[in-house]
């Protein structure tokens, strides 16, 4: 993973697993940016037949994922292809209730050697820019209501 992102960013491992494998730090050359990527990662050895790969994800994690105010994206690394695919969370189906696990296909055109650094970062400052206007007009609607 570190050596796909731009040398710029900070890639380090989430202590605790509880569905965020990697937390990614945006910078602008050295300047932080404050904009965080969460990255689910999985690995297999061998690829899914197919045009995509597929991806087990528990109902539980899934929900705990869709509940962070971060951007997250899930990895598919194939081992003998040396190659890894994504997919943001946000195209992700949510699973019907009932489910405890579901499978994701993450299409094998979404190369993670061939992904566009720049839109993502300008997804997750569109996505976080977004997140920090509706927490500030909460701010501004209790000031009012006091």
């Amino acid at each position: 993973m570190r050596a796909a992102l731009p040398k710029s960013w900070v890639c380090e491992r989430v202590g605790h697993d509880y569905g965020v494998d990697i937390r990614i730090d945006v910078f602008d050359r050295d300047q932080a940016t404050g904009l965080e990527l969460l990255v689910q990662l999985k690995a297999t050895a061998r690829p899914s037949a197919g045009d995509s790969e597929s991806l087990r994800l528990r109902t539980t994690t899934y929900n705990y994922l869709r509940a962070k105010l971060q951007v997250v994206m899930l990895v598919r690394f194939v081992a003998t292809e040396k190659e890894a695919y994504w997919l943001l969370l946000r195209d992700v189906g949510a699973p019907r209730r009932a489910q405890r696990t579901f499978v994701v296909h993450i299409p094998r055109t979404n190369r993670l050697s061939q992904i566009s650094w720049d839109e993502i970062a300008d997804h997750l400052r569109t996505v976080t820019d977004a997140k920090l206007a509706v927490t500030r007009r909460r701010a501004i609607e209790r000031q009012r209501q006091r």
